[in-house]
């Protein structure tokens, strides 16, 4: 797995971002056809580093930003950097938006439920006797399997 992960400061200078995407994708191709390595265990390995380097960067973000320069950008020879400013807003004060927002929870939680009986029944009654309730024609709910892998740390 050398040339999978590379040292920090490994990856060459001058590529790009879709240089970089392409570099990994090669990479990884190169280690599944190789057949030298347990997958799952390279696997595994890769997101307990994701994890490390997320919060590595996050926690140089704050002493970064203040160790700038006082201007809106930075240009490095392999990066551009923007600094920004936004800003956060709390509509709670005002009674209309926490209606509406009241609203949309309440539709959010009806929709859940909805999602979880159609489940239930796999099956969307199309027409129904308004007399009676019955359900007199029904359409099955269209699913698709999809497989991924979840690694807990």
């Amino acid at each position: 797995m050398g040339k999978l992960i590379r040292p920090l400061g490994g990856i060459e200078r001058h590529l790009g971002k879709s240089e970089i995407l392409e570099l990994a994708r090669q990479n990884a191709a190169e280690v599944v056809r190789s057949g030298k390595y347990d997958l799952l265990r390279v696997y595994v390995e890769l997101k307990r580093y994701e994890l490390y380097l997320k919060e590595v960067i996050k926690a140089l973000q704050e002493p970064t930003l203040q160790s700038l320069p006082a201007k809106k950008s930075v240009e490095l020879p392999s990066a551009r950097l923007r600094v920004y400013t936004r800003r956060k807003y709390d509509f709670s004060v005002d009674p209309t938006w926490s209606e509406l927002d009241r609203q949309i929870k309440e539709l959010q939680d009806r929709k859940k439920e909805r999602e979880k009986l159609l489940k239930t029944t796999g099956k969307v009654p199309i027409e129904v006797d308004e007399q009676t309730g019955e359900v007199l024609c029904e359409q099955e709910i269209p699913q698709e399997i999809v497989e991924g892998l979840r690694v807990e740390l």
